[in-house]
C-alpha cells in the first residue's frame, strides 16, 4: 500500500458517489445518518450512552465484556496532523528544489519560464532530472499517508461493528490466558509433587537390625581397618607430606601457580594459599604422583564480617565442588572459583547490611535493589521531589578485562562501584573499596562524603572567585573530611565577628546552617525546599542569607542610634548604571534622624563587594539627582556603637561638603579641596577641606550693584574645614502667628547639625593687638599665628556658606571697629570684645605714650557698639552727656566712614556736650520762672548752635543770641571754634550781648585765643570752659533793665528792630532741621533723665 490501492480499497476519487458510505469530516453524517464530531463516530456513541443511562452498553454485549477505551485518537486530530505535516514537508521541498541550480536554464518572468512558440525539447541535465526524481518521490510518499488515511477514514463508517469486534477479541485473549495459566498451574504443582513422595519402608530389615544388630542377608564389603598410627607415625607422615608438597610446588607447580597464589605456606600435610582481603584455603595430595590433583582440606575467610567456621552444608558444597575444579583445572581453576565465590558472598554481606540500615538508622532514605551478581543502593531517596534527578550506586563484579588489550596474569575480576549523580555517572571520581573490611555505611559514607563534597566545593568555588572574597573584604573556608561527611563544611563569614557554617547530613542530604538564626533557618528550608540543584542555587542562597543578616544587623543595631530603614520606588535601571555591576545586588536604604528628607545612606549589596552610597533622591517623581560613594573601608564594619557614630560624622560630613561645593558653584565662586589632617575627628576619617577666596564671599554676600570692597586686613583665603556633628532637639512651629498662638504645644523635631571651622589668617596681626583669646564662644584669634578660627554650625543638607559670609562680614565690622580705637590718638580703651559687641571707655584726654598708666582722676564714659548684620548701633550708659547726640553717632558708624571717625568724635566732643548740660543745668531756674531760656541744636558731631532767648524791653519783641560751636582746623590742629551767628547781613551788632562776648574774647588768663568777634580753642585745652565763661557772661543779662538797656542805646533800636525781624527769618527758614534734631535729643534725654513735668524741658519752637 506503498503507492497505490490493494485489496480493493476505494480511492478518494469516488467520495461523493457512495451515498451509502455518508458524510464523515467535519460535522458530517456518519452511516447511521448522525452527526459525526470531526469524524469520531465512537466518541460521538459514547457521549451518547453517558447521556442515557438506560440505553444498552455497546449493542446488548453482556458486562463481562469490558469495552476498549484506550488508544483511541480522533480522526480530526489524525487528519489535521498528516495535514500541517504535509503542508510543512511540501515547503521545505520547494525550497530545496529552488537551492538545485538549472544550468542553461532560460529566466523566469513573473514565476514562468519563457518558452518558445515551439515549444523547447525536454531538459535531461542531471541537476534537472534529480529535482523530478525528488518531487515524484515526495508526490508518492505523500500519496501514500493518505491512502492509509483513506482506509482508515473507511473503517471508520463501521466504527460501530469494529469496536464491538475489538471488545470481543480483547475478552477472548483474556480467557485464553486464564486457561493457559491454569493449566501451566496444574503441571507445575504436579511436577513439584514428585519430590515430596516418601519411598516405601523396608520394614523387615528394620525389625532385624534393630533386634539382633545384624541382618544375614546384608552384603559385607570385606573391609579391613588399617591399624591405628602412633603419634611418631602420624608426625613422620605429616613431615613426609610436607616434603611432597613442597617439592611438588617448587618442581612441578612453580610455573602454574596462579599469580594470586604466590603467598602461600606448607605446614601439618597441607598447603595454604593466602590471598589478602579475601580468603584463605588449605590443600593437600593423596598421592606421591605429581600429576595427581590437589585435594581441599578447609577455607577461611579473610575479611570482615565473616562466619568463624563453616557450616556442614557450606564445607560439602566447597568440599565437592573445589574438587571437581582442582581435578579439572588445577590450582588456576581453584583460585577462580572461590575467587569468584567470595566475590559473590561480599555482595551479599553488602546487600543485607544495606537492607538493615534502610531498615535502622537510614530508614526512609535508603532504596536497595538486589541486582542478579549486583546492588543498586539510592540515597537520600526524599531529598528531591519525584522528578528530579536521583543519585545512587551500583555496587558489582568487573571482569578486569580491557578490550583490545592482552590479557594480563595479574588482572582478575573484583568489586567495582558506580556512581550516579543527578542522572549522571561520575566516571573521573574513584571510590576504593576495603578489601578486608565490607561495611556498607562506610562505602555509603564515601560516597556521600564525595557527593557533598562536590556540592560544597562547587558553592565554594563560584563564591571565591567573585570579588568580596578575592579582594579579600570577606573570609571564605572549606572543610572536606574523606571519612567522616558530617565533618565536611562551608564557612563564611556574615559580619565583623559572624560567621555561617554550612553543613549536608549524609543520611537525608538536607542542608543544616549553624548558628541557628531566623535568618539562616530561612536560607536552609529554602535550599532543602526550593533548590532543584543545590550545587548551583547555594551560591546565591547564601548571599541571600548574608544580605538578611547584615541588614537586620543594622536595623536592630542602627535603630537605636538614629538610623531608621526607608522603602525608596527607585527604579533598578536607575541603580545599574551607577553601582557598574554585572552582579546580583540588593539596596538597602537609611536615613539618619536629623537629616532632611531628600538625603538617603543606601548600602548595595552583592558578591562583588559592598559599596555604601549617599544618595540624593527627588520626590514627585522620584528620582536620583545625586550620588556618591563613600570611600569606606571594604569589609564588613563592625556595627558598633562606635561605628555608627563614626558613620553619622563622615555621612554629615559627606552632605555637608557636597552642599557647600553645589553652592559655590551655584554661586560661580573659585574653590579647591584638598585633604587636611583633622585632629576634632577620627582618625579613619578624612574630610578634604575646601579653600575659597574671602572677597568672593564677601562679594557674593553684599547687595546686588555694591561695590567690591578690598579685603587688605586678612589674606585672601578662608580653608572651611569639618569639624564635627552636633546632636540638637528644638521646637519648631508653622503657620500664621494667630495659628501659633493658639496651639497647645510645640512639636519637637531632633536636628543634626554639622560644625564647621573655617580659618583665615590677617594680613597684619598688629592690627588686632586689642582682641585677647575667644572673641566670641565660636570666634577665636591666635595673637601668635594671626589666625582667626569661626565653629560654625549648619544643619544637614544646608550650606554653611551664608552663615560663614555672617560671620566674615561682622569679623570685618569688628575689624574696622578696634581698628579705629587703635590708631585714634586720643583716649580710648577696650574693655570687651566680641562679636556682635564692642564694649570701650573713652575721656577727653588724647591717647597717652605707649607704656604709660591709665591717667588718674579723669572721667570715663562707657559705651558700646553692636555690631548688627543690618545695622550697627551705639549704645550709652545711663547719663551719658552723649546721649543728646546718640543719633548722629548711631548715623556716623552705618555710613561710609564707619568707625573711622567715632573715637574722635567720641573724645573731642565729650567736653562740649558735657559744657552743654552745665549750661541747662545753670538755666533751670531762669527757664522755670519765664523771664529766659537756653536751647541747643546739634547740627553735626562737628556744629553745634546754642540760642540764648532773653526777654524785650517793655515785653517788645525778644531778645535772641545764637552761637555756632565748630571744629575747624587752625594750622593743621583741631579747634573749636565759637561765634556769633546772627541772620541777615549785620553779623557784629552792637548791643549788650556783643558787650558781654567781648568780655569773654579778651578776657585775661584765658586758654583760648581771641579772634576779634569770636574764640577759637584746642580739642584738649579749654572748650568746656570758653562755653561756660559765654554762657555766665550771658546769663546776667537777664537780670538787667530793659529801660536802661533802651538808654545805653537810644539810637540803635530801629536797627535792632529790623535786626530782630531778619533773625526771626532766618529762624523760620532753619526751624524744621533744628525742630527733628531737638526732638531727638529731648527724647533720648527725656529716657535717660525722667524729670517731673515742667523742670528742665527744652522747647522746641516752630516759629
Amino acid at each position: 500500500m506503498e503507492n497505490g490501492l490493494h485489496n480493493g480499497l476505494h480511492t478518494n476519487h469516488d467520495r461523493n458517489g457512495d451515498r451509502d458510505h455518508g458524510r464523515l469530516a467535519n460535522g458530517s453524517a456518519g452511516g447511521d445518518g448522525k452527526p459525526v464530531i470531526n469524524g469520531d463516530t465512537a466518541t460521538n456513541q459514547l457521549q451518547q450512552a453517558n447521556s442515557n443511562p438506560g440505553a444498552s452498553r455497546m449493542n446488548d454485549l453482556p458486562d463481562e465484556i469490558q469495552h476498549i477505551t484506550q488508544g483511541y485518537i480522533p480522526l480530526s486530530v489524525l487528519i489535521s496532523r498528516l495535514a500541517q505535516r504535509t503542508h510543512n514537508a511540501l515547503q521545505e521541498r520547494i525550497t530545496a528544489l529552488a537551492r538545485i541550480h538549472v544550468p542553461g536554464a532560460a529566466p523566469a518572468v513573473n514565476g514562468n519560464s519563457a518558452h518558445a512558440a515551439g515549444g523547447l525539447p525536454d531538459d535531461v541535465s542531471p541537476e534537472n532530472l534529480t529535482k523530478k526524481t525528488q518531487l515524484l518521490n515526495f508526490i508518492q510518499e505523500t500519496h501514500a499517508r493518505w491512502v492509509k488515511v483513506l482506509v482508515i477514514a473507511a473503517w471508520s463508517r463501521k466504527v460501530e461493528p469494529v469496536s464491538k469486534l475489538v471488545d470481543l477479541m480483547a475478552h477472548i485473549n483474556q480467557q485464553r490466558k486464564l486457561y493457559d495459566d491454569g493449566l501451566d498451574y496444574m503441571i507445575n504443582l504436579k511436577r513439584d509433587l514428585t519430590f515430596a513422595r516418601l519411598p516405601n519402608p523396608d520394614i523387615k530389615t528394620a525389625l532385624q537390625i534393630l533386634s539382633t544388630g545384624d541382618a544375614p542377608w546384608m552384603p559385607d564389603l570385606g573391609y579391613i581397618e588399617a591399624p591405628p598410627l602412633l603419634p611418631k607415625e602420624q608426625l613422620q607422615w605429616i613431615e613426609n607430606l610436607n616434603t611432597q608438597l613442597s617439592l611438588r610446588m617448587n618442581l612441578e607447580e612453580h610455573d602454574k601457580i596462579p599469580h594470586h597464589f604466590q603467598d602461600y605456606s606448607i605446614e601439618s600435610g597441607r598447603v595454604t594459599f593466602r590471598v589478602p582481603g579475601e580468603f584463605e584455603v588449605d590443600l593437600t595430595i593423596a598421592d606421591e604422583d605429581f600429576e595427581k590433583q590437589f585435594w581441599f582440606v578447609d577455607f577461611r575467610f579473610l575479611f570482615e564480617p565473616a562466619p568463624a567456621e563453616l557450616s556442614d552444608m557450606m564445607r560439602m558444597f566447597l568440599d565437592q565442588k573445589v574438587n571437581e575444579v582442582l581435578e579439572k583445572e588445577g590450582l588456576r581453576g581453584c583460585y577462580n572459583f572461590l575467587h569468584e565465590f567470595v566475590l559473590t558472598h561480599k555482595i551479599t554481606e553488602y546487600v543485607r547490611q544495606a537492607f538493615e540500615l534502610s531498615r535502622g538508622q537510614w530508614v526512609d532514605t535508603l532504596k536497595v535493589e538486589r541486582l542478579n551478581r549486583a546492588m543498586a543502593i539510592q540515597y537520600w531517596v526524599d531529598r528531591y521531589p519525584p522528578e528530579a534527578p536521583k543519585s545512587w550506586i551500583i555496587l558489582g563484579v568487573h571482569s578486569g578485562k580491557k578490550p583490545g588489550v592482552a590479557v594480563d596474569p595479574s588482572s582478575t575480576s573484583h568489586l567495582t562501584l558506580r556512581w550516579f549523580k543527578d542522572n549522571k555517572e561520575m566516571k573521573d571520581v574513584a571510590i576504593s573499596l576495603d578489601d578486608a573490611t565490607v561495611s556498607t555505611e562506610r562505602l555509603l559514607k564515601k560516597v556521600i562524603g564525595k557527593h557533598i563534597e562536590y556540592i560544597l566545593t562547587t558553592i565554594y568555588s563560584r563564591l571565591k572567585v567573585k570579588g568580596r572574597f578575592v579582594n579579600r573584604e570577606a573570609s571564605l573556608g572549606l572543610t572536606v573530611s574523606e571519612g567522616d561527611p558530617e565533618e565536611s563544611a562551608l564557612k563564611m563569614q556574615l559580619g565583623y565577628d559572624d560567621y555561617v557554617t554550612v553543613r549536608i547530613a549524609p543520611t537525608t542530604g538536607f542542608f543544616a546552617m549553624t548558628p541557628q538564626t531566623n535568618v539562616t533557618w530561612n536560607g536552609e528550608r529554602q535550599l532543602n525546599s526550593q533548590a532543584k540543584d543545590p550545587a548551583e542555587e547555594g551560591m546565591r542562597c547564601l548571599e541571600l542569607v548574608r544580605c538578611h543578616y547584615f541588614v537586620e544587623a543594622m536595623n536592630r543595631r542602627g535603630g537605636s542610634l538614629g538610623w531608621t530603614r526607608c522603602k525608596i520606588s527607585v527604579k533598578m535601571e536607575d541603580l545599574k548604571p551607577i553601582l557598574n555591576t554585572r552582579e546580583a545586588f540588593q539596596t538597602v536604604w537609611f536615613r539618619r534622624r536629623g537629616w532632611t528628607e531628600q538625603w538617603y545612606l543606601m548600602l548595595s549589596l552583592s558578591l562583588s563587594g559592598d559599596r555604601w552610597w549617599l544618595m540624593e533622591v527627588s520626590q514627585e517623581p522620584t528620582r536620583i539627582t545625586s550620588f556618591t560613594q563613600l570611600p569606606l573601608s571594604p569589609g564588613s564594619p563592625n556595627l558598633s556603637d562606635k561605628f555608627f557614630a563614626n558613620l553619622t560624622v563622615f555621612t554629615a560630613a559627606m552632605i555637608s561638603h557636597i552642599t557647600d561645593l553645589r553652592a559655590l558653584h551655584d554661586r560661580k565662586i573659585q574653590h579647591t579641596a584638598r585633604d587636611t589632617p583633622s585632629c576634632s575627628l577620627p582618625p579613619n576619617i578624612k574630610i578634604p577641606s575646601v579653600f575659597v577666596r574671602l572677597s568672593d564671599i564677601l562679594q557674593k554676600d553684599q547687595s546686588p550693584g555694591s561695590k567690591k570692597k578690598a579685603t587688605s586686613w586678612a589674606i585672601d583665603f578662608v580653608q572651611i574645614m569639618f569639624n564635627g556633628v552636633q546632636n540638637s532637639s528644638s521646637s519648631s512651629q508653622s503657620g500664621s502667628p494667630e495659628t501659633r498662638s493658639g496651639r497647645a504645644g510645640t512639636e519637637e523635631r531632633h536636628r543634626l547639625s554639622t560644625l564647621v571651622d573655617a580659618r583665615f589668617k590677617v594680613a597684619d596681626p598688629e592690627r588686632f593687638c586689642l582682641l585677647k583669646g575667644n572673641v566670641e564662644r565660636d570666634v577665636a584669634f591666635n595673637k601668635r599665628l594671626g589666625v582667626f578660627a569661626l565653629r560654625l554650625r549648619a544643619e544637614v543638607g544646608h550650606t554653611i556658606l551664608d552663615t560663614l559670609a555672617q560671620r566674615l562680614r561682622a569679623i570685618e565690622r569688628l575689624v574696622d571697629c578696634v581698628d579705629a580705637i587703635r590708631r585714634s590718638d586720643r583716649d580710648v580703651r577696650c574693655e570687651d570684645i566680641t562679636l556682635n559687641r564692642v564694649t570701650f571707655t573713652y575721656s577727653d584726654r588724647p591717647k597717652a605714650n605707649d607704656g604709660a598708666a591709665m591717667q588718674q582722676g579723669v572721667e570715663r564714659w562707657r559705651a558700646s557698639l553692636v555690631l548688627r548684620k543690618g545695622e550697627v548701633k551705639l549704645e550709652l550708659e545711663r547719663d551719658n552727656p552723649h546721649l543728646r547726640v546718640i543719633d548722629l553717632f548711631n548715623h556716623l558708624v552705618n555710613s561710609q566712614l564707619r568707625f573711622h571717625k567715632l573715637p574722635f568724635f567720641l573724645s573731642s566732643t565729650l567736653p562740649v556736650v558735657r559744657a552743654f548740660d552745665s549750661i541747662e543745668e545753670a538755666w533751670k531756674d531762669i527757664i522755670m520762672r519765664g523771664v529766659g531760656r537756653v536751647e541747643v541744636f546739634p547740627a553735626h558731631l562737628n556744629w553745634f548752635n546754642i540760642r540764648y532767648t532773653l526777654p524785650g524791653p517793655n515785653r517788645g519783641a525778644e531778645r535772641r543770641l545764637t552761637l555756632g560751636v565748630k571744629l575747624r582746623f587752625r594750622r593743621g590742629a583741631p579747634m573749636w571754634h565759637v561765634e556769633r551767628v546772627e541772620p541777615g547781613v549785620a553779623k557784629h551788632v552792637d548791643d549788650g550781648f556783643k558787650k558781654a562776648l567781648d568780655r569773654v574774647w579778651n578776657a585775661e588768663g584765658k586758654v583760648w585765643h581771641n579772634l576779634i568777634h569770636s574764640a577759637a580753642v584746642a580739642i584738649d585745652n579749654g572748650v568746656e570752659a570758653l562755653l561756660k565763661a559765654v554762657d555766665e557772661a550771658i546769663r546776667p543779662l537777664v537780670t538787667q533793665s530793659p529801660l536802661m538797656m533802651r538808654q545805653a542805646a537810644p539810637r540803635a533800636q530801629q536797627p535792632q528792630h529790623h535786626q530782630q525781624q531778619q533773625q526771626r527769618g532766618q529762624n523760620q527758614s532753619h526751624a524744621p532741621n533744628h525742630k527733628m534734631m531737638a526732638a531727638m535729643a529731648a527724647a533720648s534725654k527725656a529716657r535717660q533723665h525722667p524729670q517731673q513735668p515742667g523742670q528742665g524741658q527744652v522747647v522746641v519752637l516752630d516759629d
